[in-house]
């Protein structure tokens, strides 16, 4: 059923070695998979996607249309030797990606382009001489990387704003626990806690000993609305809308409550603008009255151009080389790069500077002559809108589609997410979020339709 397939150079399957044979971390999944037989495997996908859409485990792309999230139950199994690489890699980047805004914030910045900054779309100046509670600008860090047929895992974005994701981890491994325990007990999964981590992040960042902390939500018609209700249950705190808080007598943020309104000494952040929904709380920030999580002003190291100066970021605040590589980039400002880049446009990836969740992601060798055509005419037009980077032959994985009763290859892509307390320490959760392309496409974001894999890490 499961069969050993060619792993071509150039097209490589993560779950098969340079031989085309199994690799030993999924020997087991695999013989109990087979066992089981396609239609068992059927009634447990299904059953699967009615347990996701009975806990409204959804991201939803349209409002007006329910969407569970999609999940394909073979798991990825990370070794622990490949994860401590990953996690000590995931850690230096959320450093000195903090470091640098810290600089940036204080007029001390020197390692990026000034014209680079200032053309960015969201870097704020009026932000300027700003440090946040213990100068953590960045909280909670998803750094999105790809494995090679080498083995090297390699950073193509991080994402610092409003980093999504966790939940959609937490979650399919605990589906898949419940669906398939056999399998599960098969494994030595390396085990985590996000709640302590959390509290432990807020705390820090907070003066008094039972600092009052809420998540804010856009609303319950928000895409990320089932992870913002997960999260604050899961941290025992109030899930908030703009309109449970304001901005009291005194310059702090307060929640409104029956038994009376509370002063808020920190807001866990799922929206962007904060003004568009509690009116007077960027102030509230910039004066010292609130902590927020994430930072303002993160989305400045957010920029894809950005990107191309952290491993200079590392070395010049840490004194120390990349653990991580990352994918390269091109800089379309200048003619050379320029020209280099049209004239090999159909192995790039094109981006624009501000995308995000797979919005403004062309990759060139999956699209036809003409949308090539336009997309490099664009890039003469306006080449400060966006960056280019060279095309990864990345790995594919195992997924089994219950409609035709068929195995067949996607490519995939893992987010690792990382938190940074006040104290200066950072964790990095153990696997990470496993995104799952679209069938004919590379493009893995939830937002444009993938699915997602459980995904352990294993001793």
């Amino acid at each position: 059923m499961i069969s050993a397939k060619a792993n071509p150079a150039g097209d490589p399957r993560e779950y098969l070695d340079s031989q085309g044979r199994i690799r030993p971390e999924y020997q087991a999944a695999f013989q109990l998979l087979e066992g089981l037989g396609k239609d068992r495997l059927g009634d447990l996908w299904r059953q699967g996607r009615r347990e996701a859409q009975l806990d409204a485990f959804s991201f939803l792309l349209d409002p007006r249309v329910y969407r569970s999230i999609p999940i394909d139950w073979i798991p990825r199994v990370v070794p622990r030797r490949e994860w401590e690489v990953i996690s000590a890699g995931v850690s230096q980047r959320l450093k000195a990606l903090n470091l640098f805004l810290t600089d940036l914030y204080n007029g001390q910045q020197s390692v990026v382009p000034e014209d680079v900054i200032y053309s960015c779309q969201y870097f704020y100046p009026e932000y300027q001489d700003f440090r946040p509670a213990r100068d953590v600008f960045v909280h909670i860090y998803g750094s999105d990387l790809v494995r090679l047929e080498d083995g090297r895992y390699v950073v193509l974005e991080d994402n610092l704003r409003i980093p999504s994701g966790i939940t959609y981890q937490l979650k399919s491994c605990q589906l898949l626990e419940k669906l398939m325990p056999e399998l599960v007990s098969a494994y030595d999964i390396v085990p985590f806690d996000i709640r302590e981590t959390y509290l432990d992040m807020f705390h820090s960042l907070c003066d008094g000993e039972d600092p009052v902390c809420v998540l804010l939500t856009d609303s319950k018609l928000g895409a990320a609305f089932f992870e913002h209700r997960y999260l604050a249950e899961l941290l025992g705190i109030p899930l908030v809308e703009g309109s449970d808080l304001y901005i009291g007598a005194e310059g702090r943020v307060m929640l409104k409550s029956p038994g009376g309104d509370v002063a808020v000494d920190l807001v866990y952040r799922r929206v962007e603008d904060l003004e568009i929904f509690v009116p007077g709380l960027t102030d509230a920030y910039l004066e010292g009255k609130v902590a927020l999580v994430n930072g303002m002003g993160t989305s400045a190291a957010d920029d894809k151009l950005v990107f191309q100066w952290v491993p200079e970021m590392i070395r010049h605040y840490l004194d120390e080389e990349p653990v991580l590589d990352q994918a390269v980039s091109y800089d379309l400002r200048y003619a050379e790069s320029r020209h280099y880049v049209i004239q090999n446009l159909d192995r790039m990836v094109i981006k624009t500077r501000q995308g995000y969740g797979g919005l403004g992601v062309y990759v060139m060798p999956d699209l036809d002559e003409e949308s090539r055509i336009q997309l490099g005419r664009r890039i003469v037009e306006q080449p400060r809108m966006f960056v280019a980077q060279e095309t990864l032959d990345f790995s594919r994985h195992l997924i089994f589609d219950d409609e035709t009763g068929e195995f067949e290859d996607r490519y995939i892509d893992l987010r690792v997410f990382a938190v940074q307390n006040g104290r200066g320490e950072t964790t990095a959760f153990p696997g990470g979020l496993t995104r799952v392309s679209q069938a004919n496409s590379r493009i893995t974001n939830n937002s444009s339709g993938g699915l997602c894999k459980p995904t352990w890490v294993v001793r």
